[in-house]
């Protein structure tokens, strides 16, 4: 009986220390939602200046909102790497996933300051790899999410 009261005790998901707080949530999710909306927008814009050879009056503003926001996805991948991805390695909880959605956004960072300070030569592969990325960006979130959802239902099944 004494061996049984010396165990830790059994993780609770809900408390676990990754756990982002809801404004943490709601933080990244709309920051990560105005970068990938703004940078759809710039490619539907792009996409008709070439084909009407006009440039869309939206398109300038969209560009700007994309290219401001870049500095903030910098902090908050900081933030994330900091916290939630290091105490995460350390629990071993969503290596895959969180790996693969961390590749993904600094890729995409990178690529983004390629787009300004490649050779001229590069900026073509610069904008399909960024636009890409950018649509890896919400599916690799998404399946980071699914998993942890099935890491939460592993762990609580196991006590």
């Amino acid at each position: 009986m004494d061996n049984l009261q010396s165990l830790p005790p059994e993780p609770v998901p809900a408390q676990r220390p990754t756990r982002l707080s809801v404004w943490g949530q709601w933080t990244v999710a709309l920051m990560l939602l105005a970068s990938f909306v703004s940078g759809v927008g710039i490619w539907w814009g792009q996409t008709i200046q070439a084909e009407a050879l006009s440039t869309p009056q939206w398109l300038r503003p969209a560009l700007v909102l994309h290219g401001a926001l870049n500095p903030f996805q910098c902090v908050l991948c900081g933030f994330l790497l900091c916290h939630h991805i290091r105490v995460g390695w350390q629990m071993r909880a969503n290596l895959v996933s969180g790996i693969l959605m961390e590749v993904v956004f600094v890729a995409l960072i990178l690529s983004g300051i390629g787009l300004y300070y490649s050779p001229e030569a590069w900026r073509a592969g610069i904008v399909w790899s960024h636009r890409v990325l950018g649509l890896a960006l919400p599916v690799s979130l998404g399946f980071h999410w699914i998993t942890a959802l099935f890491w939460v239902k592993r762990v609580t099944s196991a006590s």
